[in-house]
């Protein structure tokens, strides 16, 4: 395939009138002086010398659902296509093996082990990008925002009240007990902004971020400089940053090219191309997972939990990590919304079990097999309907037939959720992989995902759910924890298919830019691009 040009690359974008690279930077830096240690995540890889300048411009494959509906580009709220970390920060992060890493907050813990009040100790000498201190008034103000706008339910759920604990701490009453609570203030919305008057906090751009946000555009990306203030003494080392929501083809053609030189969420069956562009491609662990959400307050045939365990053992989900993601042999969906990269996660037994499915068919009276209900599904990430073509054919070879529909990604929300509130159509939505309170707490809460999980076995797990969580021996919760996915791979109350292997590739000169399972979690002040 041919270059194309850099006119006919903007022109494809819609970018034309956007010019990449038109802002002009003073070569000197003035870094501001951390009052704490530079804390151990941020260290570089043993005998890492990062060059400094440069521009980083990536393509994103994840559908612009949030900023391209939205109407302001410069609320942290709709970041999550574009990777909030890029211009925002967050009291907390979640790293690459999944442990918890202070982020603006230094310190954290509980006051005593009702675990319903939590005191965080903030950064010193953080500077917004407009130049003025955060301090603890910032936080509660933008903790305050985030739930009067419903930021997160994680946080939203539990929380009762913030307040400042002089100019560098602050203090979480929550209205239960919770021990796994700060895992919440790492969701990728609850960025600390300057506090403001409840009509303009959070509208501004204004964060305390690597990179300073010049222009966005909310159908198509946004550029970016550096942070020569950054809390992140040095950091961070590319000059110039931009970001843009592209399909999958517009993606290997702008590196291709030399538009881009790194794109994330690249569909796994391109990966070779990229290679043979010069690419390096990084996968994580994993990534979103894939949930069928299958409605029970209707007169359905998988109402009766035997068909449902059945759906689920008919699924060779292994074919999915083979044939899609050239993982075989790794963690597989096991019915709940846990992750294999989970230290607490509960394998089934048997993921792929045809003979038990079809012991189970005939014992609801389906010996012959059956017909299922549509079930419809957009394609978020560009590898999608090869994971249901894999879904499908594995049902079918197993005596279940099924259309599973795709439909556009534009209106999907509205579509599914049209009918038969509040659980919807049957569907797949994802499942962003957290720690095992989220995780959990989803089948307990979430009712398009539950759709309508209802019987002795589900009051077990949301009574069960609610004293793990509050049990501050994390052994004794990691037992429970381990309880409660028995009790959902026992009645099945939805099917997990398995998670995404998330994956990037990049140019050779672009240096540790790491894909994240958390997609959201992906960071920029690490990065730099040899000369």
């Amino acid at each position: 395939m041919s270059a194309i040009s850099k006119r006919e690359f903007l022109q494809l974008l819609g970018l034309s009138g956007l010019v990449l690279g038109a802002t002009s930077l003073s070569p000197g830096r003035a870094f501001a002086q951390s009052v704490g240690a530079q804390p151990a995540w941020a260290n570089l890889p043993e005998g890492a010398v990062p060059k400094t300048g440069g521009k980083l411009v990536y393509g994103q494959t994840y559908p612009n659902w949030a900023v391209g509906t939205s109407d302001n580009g410069k609320h942290p709220h709709f970041w999550i296509d574009l990777l909030t970390r890029s211009i925002w920060n967050c009291l907390l992060w979640v790293d690459h093996d999944f442990n918890l890493q202070g982020e603006l907050a230094e310190s954290w813990q509980p006051t005593d082990n009702s675990l319903k009040v939590w005191d965080f100790k903030l950064r010193e000498g953080v500077m917004f990008h407009n130049g003025k201190e955060m301090t603890a008034d910032d936080v509660v103000a933008s903790i305050n925002a985030h739930v009067a706008q419903k930021g997160s339910s994680f946080l939203n759920k539990w929380f009762s009240k913030v307040e400042p604990q002089g100019k560098y701490a602050v203090r979480f009453t929550l209205n239960a007990g919770y021990a796994e609570f700060p895992f919440a203030l790492a969701e990728y919305r609850l960025a600390i902004v300057p506090a403001a008057t409840q009509e303009t906090i959070l509208t501004d751009g204004i964060g305390t971020g690597p990179f300073k946000l010049i222009e966005v555009d909310n159908r198509r990306g946004f550029r970016a400089v550096r942070n020569e203030n950054y809390w992140l003494k040095g950091r961070p080392f590319v000059d110039e940053l931009e970001g843009y929501v592209v399909n999958s083809q517009t993606a290997i053609n702008g590196f291709r090219s030399g538009q881009f030189n790194a794109v994330f969420n690249i569909d796994p069956t391109t990966a070779a191309q990229y290679e043979g562009a010069n690419g390096v491609v990084h996968k994580s662990a994993g990534g979103d997972q894939f949930l069928i959400s299958l409605p029970k307050n209707l007169d359905l045939v998988w109402n009766d939990p035997r068909i449902r365990e059945a759906i689920s053992l008919s699924i060779d989900r292994n074919a999915i990590n083979t044939i899609v993601y050239n993982d075989p042999g790794t963690w597989v969906g096991n019915d709940t919304h846990m992750s294999g990269l989970n230290r607490e996660f509960l394998p089934r037994p048997k993921p792929y079990d045809p003979v038990r499915a079809k012991q189970l068919l005939a014992e609801a009276g389906h010996a012959g097999g059956l017909t299922l209900p549509a079930i419809v599904y957009c394609p978020s990430f560009p590898e999608e309907p090869r994971v249901m073509a894999v879904v499908a054919e594995s049902l079918k070879n197993n005596g279940i037939n099924v259309e599973i529909r795709e439909m556009p990604c534009d209106g999907f929300s509205a579509y599914q959720q049209q009918v038969n509130a509040p659980f919807g159509r049957p569907a797949r939505s994802l499942v962003g992989p957290r720690n095992p309170a989220i995780n959990l707490g989803r089948m307990a809460t979430n009712d398009s995902e539950s759709a309508g999980w209802s019987g002795a076995k589900g009051d077990d797990y949301k009574v069960l759910y609610a004293k793990a969580i509050a049990e501050p021996d994390d052994e004794k919760r990691t037992e429970m924890y381990q309880q409660l996915q028995a009790i959902a791979q026992s009645d099945t109350p939805a099917i997990v298919l398995g998670g995404r292997r998330n994956m990037l590739a990049h140019a050779p000169s672009v240096t540790n830019l790491k894909s994240h399972s958390q997609n959201w979690g992906s960071r920029f002040d690490d990065v730099w691009i040899e000369s």
